[in-house]
């Protein structure tokens, strides 16, 4: 009887020894699948500051060079770019640290909640300030080209594209933020 008792001991310790394996498994893949998320959102960030970097120079040349448009008006949307970049470094700094997936959990999911709601916050600053430039870019457009039937399409056609782009890509990076909360989630329910 003892014999069989002892049996049936080492066989639950051997199950606790794999499920305990297991969920280390489990944790270290999700904190894996996390950290692709958290890279994804900081990638984006990234290509979108280096388009808004090569914008001050492009938008030296198209403006003011070839279309004869004001050195205000580029400034204005240099000034523009780099509070863009700004806004992107300020929110990803937190969630560059290649540390981030050690952390408590906790730690890091109030870390990306932080960013998630800061780039959700930032449409109220942006999409005003990107419409009052636009409108200034229409009205020195429609007045170098003289004929506003031209520029009334041409205008429309990139405030369409540019909210379109916009909007797409700040989803996407929403989503980024809401599937790195759930894993986190998912993973301090396991716990």
């Amino acid at each position: 009887m003892d014999y069989e008792l002892d049996e049936m001991r080492q066989q639950m310790a051997i199950l606790k020894d794999k499920l305990d394996s297991q969920t280390i498994v489990n944790d270290r893949f999700i904190r894996r699948s996390i950290k692709r998320g958290v890279s994804t959102i900081n990638r984006r960030y990234l290509v979108l500051g280096i388009i808004a970097l090569a914008m001050i120079p492009y938008g030296y040349w198209a403006f003011v060079m070839l279309n004869g448009l004001s050195v205000a008006l580029w400034l204005t949307m240099c000034v523009m770019m780099l509070v863009v970049v700004g806004f992107m470094y300020f929110n990803s700094r937190d969630l560059q640290d290649d540390e981030l997936m050690n952390n408590n959990l906790l730690d890091v999911k109030r870390k990306v909640v932080l960013a998630k709601k800061r780039d959700a916050n930032w449409l109220w600053f942006g999409i005003p300030v990107a419409l009052a430039w636009g409108a200034w870019f229409f009205y020195e457009f429609s007045q170098k080209m003289g004929v506003i039937e031209y520029a009334v399409p041409f205008c429309i056609v990139c405030i369409v594209l540019g909210i379109a782009v916009g909007l797409r890509v700040h989803f996407k990076t929403q989503s980024h933020y809401r599937d790195v909360i759930e894993q986190i989630e998912d993973l301090e329910d396991a716990k």
